[in-house]
């Protein structure tokens, strides 16, 4: 288990933000044509990094992961959870999570939701979440839609 920090991220911080996202669904091996298309969007801006709770994971000072939530009460909405490829199986990931879990809470959320890569499905089930339907993604496949209860 390497030694991770976490720190809310600044607007400065949204160029390698969005570097991390495009590398860590590059690793499901996705068409470089899809890959090339979503590179395109925005993914995270200063200004969401402003708007939203967003925290990154960092590891002697290189940020290797990162995620975004957005509080919609009740529920808080796991929008990003990013991982390096090299950080990926490493607790990197868990540690964001159960960071966002934690965020969720103090917000008063009483459940934490998200649409799952399906990649990442095995990983939000390991951390607790459970199906609850599915959503179509940005690229018109169904993926699965995910509820974690915080307890209160």
């Amino acid at each position: 288990m390497i030694n991770i920090e976490i720190y809310q991220a600044k607007p400065e911080d949204g160029e390698r933000l969005k570097q991390i996202a495009i590398a860590s669904k590059s690793y499901w091996g996705y068409s470089e044509h899809l890959m090339g298309q979503w590179a395109q969007t925005p993914i995270i801006t200063s200004e969401l990094i402003n708007k939203d709770i967003v925290y990154m994971a960092c590891a002697n000072s290189l940020i290797i992961g990162w995620y975004r939530l957005l509080i919609r009460l009740p529920v808080a909405i796991l929008e990003d959870l990013w991982v390096l490829p090299d950080y990926i199986g490493k607790g990197v990931g868990r540690k964001l999570f159960e960071h966002a879990i934690q965020q969720a809470d103090l917000s008063g959320a009483e459940r934490l939701e998200l649409d799952a890569d399906p990649n990442a499905e095995p990983f939000y089930t390991r951390m607790g979440c459970k199906a609850a339907g599915e959503s179509i993604s940005e690229w018109g496949r169904a993926i699965p839609h995910m509820t974690y209860n915080l307890q209160r």
